[in-house]
């Protein structure tokens, strides 16, 4: 089953859900990624302010290797992500 990313905006976040503008701030980052890791999993959505506004991301594919090794460079025992790219249709990226 997929879930469009309005479905995803319509979401309060939680324990399975998490906005990110952008990955400046990589230690909260991770800590929400340890925090998905140790319970249920969950969904971090990058290029979404915590207003639910959805800004994109400029280079998805630079993002996508800088969460991947944020990931692999610091999180132990490993963990091994699912990452998604995706262009939104209707919303501007």
């Amino acid at each position: 089953m997929t879930t469009t990313l309005a479905t995803l905006l319509e979401q309060a976040e939680g324990k399975t859900l998490e906005f990110k503008r952008d990955l400046s701030s990589p230690k909260p980052l991770l800590k929400t990624l340890v925090a998905f890791a140790n319970s249920a999993g969950g969904r971090l959505i990058v290029g979404v302010t915590d207003t639910r506004q959805v800004v994109g991301v400029a280079d998805p594919l630079a993002e996508e290797e800088r969460i991947c090794n944020l990931i692999a460079d610091h999180i132990a025992p490993r963990l091994i992500p699912n990452v998604e790219l995706g262009r939104w249709v209707g919303i501007p990226c």
